[in-house]
């Protein structure tokens, strides 16, 4: 057990840096950069890997909560992480008062506060309430299917409807509408595609190795990258095909991410504490990492591709560390808080 929780810490602080490496190349100005030069074709399959950081919390959520069953202490799980929220929520809109100097009336505060955007990653957690409160019946569905092929069969199923998609519905034979040679309607069921496929591994404890792993990514990213080139003829990003979180080359990437680090194991009592101290903040670092990243990020607007990594790992760090300060702070006014909660309430 010690491999596979120590493999999730590591996982999870992965999912984070990869999640405000996608952030930074959204306010430095990429996105309006043309894709005409190795260098962004480069920073355009970091991009791509970037893209990972959703499904591999997703897929940590199916791997931890695999086989948990309806309780009224499993949804009892959710009081901190809506505190968390709540909290963050407050924190995020007196930035935009404050700083910001963004004007709305009270009710204008009241609709973005209970619509999850108070907090600018809010939509994480208004898909994350629902997806532990449907991940107890989502495992009865694994336990029902009991055969590794039947699971196996689950799993092609889902991806067929929530990834194929957007993978392969995007021939233009008119030129303006794309022929849908997939059923498009399930698209947005992807985080449940992620969530069984961290079921699946959990089950049966597949095994790759590393330089497999770390070779699919890069060829996996580079080709897509290679695509969107071609795609869009030189021009930016958006011009050309590009991929989303519920894209095959995104599935495979995470995947590959996941199988390459999940059962390392770390003999080292300072350093298994340190990632568990992270690890158990993350939800927080990633919620109140908007105060932060808007500046920070935009302060690296203007400069050519071949400095976007040195300057995004200056960037990203201070983002890192700023958000694990505040966040571990919100984490534990939050545990305290439903700790006294639940005991109330089971009195």
């Amino acid at each position: 057990m010690k491999k596979r929780y120590f493999g999730m810490d590591v996982v999870r602080i992965l999912a984070l840096c990869l999640l405000y490496w996608l952030h930074f190349f959204l306010r430095n100005g990429f996105y309006s950069k043309p894709v005409d030069n190795p260098v962004m074709i480069v920073a355009v399959s970091g991009r791509i890997i970037f893209m990972c950081c959703v499904p591999l919390f997703l897929m940590i959520t199916g791997y931890l909560k695999c086989g948990k069953e309806w309780s009224r202490d499993y949804y009892f799980s959710l009081l901190p992480i809506l505190i968390s929220w709540v909290m963050i929520s407050f924190i995020c809109i007196g930035y935009k008062i404050l700083v910001a100097g963004t004007e709305k009336t009270l009710y204008g505060w009241a609709v973005e506060f209970f619509n999850f955007s108070g907090a600018n990653y809010g939509w994480y957690i208004e898909m994350y309430i629902g997806l532990l409160l449907m991940s107890p019946f989502i495992n009865l569905a694994w336990k029902a299917a009991e055969s590794r092929k039947m699971h196996r069969l689950m799993v092609a199923v889902m991806v067929f409807l929530t990834i194929l998609p957007k993978t392969v519905n995007v021939l233009m034979l008119d030129g303006g509408n794309t022929l849908n040679l997939i059923p498009n309607y399930w698209v947005n069921l992807y985080f449940i595609t992620y969530y069984i496929i961290g079921c699946y591994i959990r089950t049966y404890q597949p095994k790759v190795s590393r330089a497999a792993c770390f070779t699919g990514i890069v060829c996996v990213a580079l080709t897509f990258a290679f695509i969107n080139y071609m795609t869009g003829h030189g021009a930016k990003i958006g011009e050309g095909y590009t991929i989303s979180y519920n894209h095959a080359g995104t599935a495979v990437i995470a995947v590959l991410l996941f199988l390459s680090v999940y059962q390392i194991d770390c003999n080292n009592k300072m350093i298994c504490r340190l990632a568990t101290l992270i690890s158990g903040v993350t939800l927080e670092m990633y919620l109140i990492s908007c105060v932060f990243d808007q500046k920070i990020f935009s302060w690296q607007k203007g400069y050519p591709a071949g400095e976007y990594w040195w300057r995004g790992l200056a960037a990203t760090g201070l983002v890192f560390l700023l958000s694990f300060l505040s966040g571990w702070c919100i984490h534990q006014i939050s545990v305290r808080m439903s700790s006294l909660i639940q005991n109330r309430m089971n009195k």
